[in-house]
């Protein structure tokens, strides 16, 4: 079926009711798809609504839960399509299918917060303007988080409208390290590993290691490079498109998450060779099983450990206690520590019939009333105001200390201190090509930590700074 007759024709294909497609992009998914009945359409004539976005990695579903409702109050019928749950992959399969003419009729699409500027350089999805999506631009909600507007916006123009945001967060073992542990600062954090004994894991087990992060050669190894940088007042590519990488403060962000890996004798390291291996999902089960001390992960981790600590009272068991703060600062007034910005924001596909349904849809799922269901399931809502208490200032232990209270009262206050921080990645229509780069130099590094890269091979900070500036010409 040609693009031309798909955009033209007046009816489409449609399902006898919402499903869900564990389908890959490529048409090339795990999931059975439903039969599609020729001229069974929605009541205003329109047909399926078809939304592709990531695997909800939470318990609930509550992403989907919300699309299938939204659409029902709506009248419309929606087929919703699961990407992998890699972001690098769910990019390239949606890239390529959006590139190949929309073959797959999808009509919203769930991109991850980095990716607009590709998105909408190739205007693969349209701009919000003009009287009919005009009120999806949120660019001047002052209810939505200042960092997570910022990654709307491209050339000018709106072109997606947040859904949920995310922001690292570092999880520590509060019976180990008590209820005011030492991990304001990475220094702090590193006295606190070197200190403790390792032979205080679960059931008198041994730790392993004392960050537990991800440092496998995907986005999560980009994200935590650009963390260790920020946090020694280094930049690798600035809020101008500059490449800043091989400057002094950034080298020593680059040189501190490989001198983590050092231990003297049988000193707990701060991080160990498994982390190269492990991606958030990996490493909150090495956290539940008890090898670290402390782990870098995004919000939805909360809820995996409540889980663990029900489970464990159900099966009557010695549960741990886990606490959870903002991820450490450097240390100086210069070296604030920032998470970079996670998240997911939903864009409307360029020529799809049914832009009004996919308007009222976003409109619906992007609500504060959205927001707090979102927050109950596990992400962080775009909007303050679905944040219990609206994120209010009084009464906060950060940043002098970790937060007190409940393990969930603790995650609000540290949600809400660190997503005031929290930093986009670099903007650029070259993305893609920018955390390759990132992610390949930083796995030869690491791969040799704590000691420098064998000769000859492509790990410099002088490389890296070559290959950055190539990706952001679009070589």
């Amino acid at each position: 079926m040609s693009v031309t007759h798909r955009r033209g024709r007046a009816w489409r294909r449609t399902v006898a009711a919402v499903s869900l497609l564990a389908a890959a992009a490529c048409g090339t998914g795990t999931g059975g798809t439903a039969a599609p009945a020729a001229g069974d359409g929605n009541a205003d004539g329109k047909g399926v609504l078809r939304v592709v976005t990531g695997t909800d990695l939470t318990s609930k579903g509550v992403r989907r839960e919300l699309i299938e409702e939204a659409a029902a109050d709506l009248g419309v019928q929606v087929s919703v399509v699961e990407l992998p749950d890699d972001s690098d992959r769910q990019r390239s399969q949606l890239v390529a299918a959006l590139q190949a003419g929309n073959p797959d009729d999808y009509d919203v699409v769930n991109l991850d917060a980095a990716w607009t500027a590709e998105f909408a350089a190739q205007d693969l999805v349209a701009p919000l303007e003009g009287d009919l999506l005009g009120s999806l631009d949120v660019r001047e909600d002052e209810d939505v988080w200042e960092p997570v507007r910022d990654t709307v916006g491209y050339d000018g123009k709106a072109w997606a409208v947040p859904w949920n945001t995310d922001v690292g967060l570092l999880y520590y073992r509060a019976d180990l390290l008590g209820t005011d542990p030492e991990l304001r600062t990475w220094e702090k954090l590193t006295r606190t590993v070197h200190g403790h004994d390792r032979d205080t894991g679960p059931s008198g087990g041994a730790l392993v290691t004392g960050l537990a992060t991800q440092l496998a050669p995907y986005e999560g190894l980009t994200v935590n490079t650009h963390e260790a940088v920020w946090r020694n007042g280094g930049e690798i590519v600035d809020a101008h498109g500059e490449v800043r990488v091989s400057e002094k403060a950034a080298e020593r962000g680059l040189r501190q998450l490989m001198e983590a890996f050092r231990k003297d004798g049988d000193q707990l390291p701060v991080l160990d060779k498994e982390s190269l291996r492990t991606d958030e999902t990996g490493t909150t089960e090495r956290f539940l099983a008890g090898e670290a001390l402390t782990m870098r992960n995004w919000p939805v981790a909360r809820f995996r450990l409540a889980e663990h600590l029900a489970k464990s009272d159900r099966d009557g068991e010695d549960a741990p206690r886990y606490g959870v703060t903002a991820l450490p600062d450097g240390e100086g007034s210069e070296r604030t520590g920032h998470s970079v910005l996670g998240g997911q924001n939903l864009a409307i596909v360029a020529g799809t019939p049914d832009v009004e349904a996919a308007r009222d849809l976003i409109e619906r799922l992007t609500s504060r009333t959205a927001g707090v269901r979102l927050h109950e399931g596990g992400f962080v809502p775009a909007r303050r105001s679905a944040i219990p208490g609206g994120c209010r200032e009084n009464d906060r232990s950060l940043p002098g200390r970790v937060p007190r209270g409940t393990l969930e009262e603790q995650y609000v206050e540290a949600l809400c201190w660190s997503m005031e921080r929290a930093r986009p990645r670099p903007s650029t229509p070259y993305y893609a090509s920018v955390t390759r780069a990132i992610q390949d130099v930083m796995t030869s590094r690491l791969r040799a930590a704590p000691e420098p890269p064998p000769v000859g091979e492509q790990a410099s900070t002088e490389d890296l700074r070559e290959l950055l500036q190539d990706s952001l010409r679009g070589r």
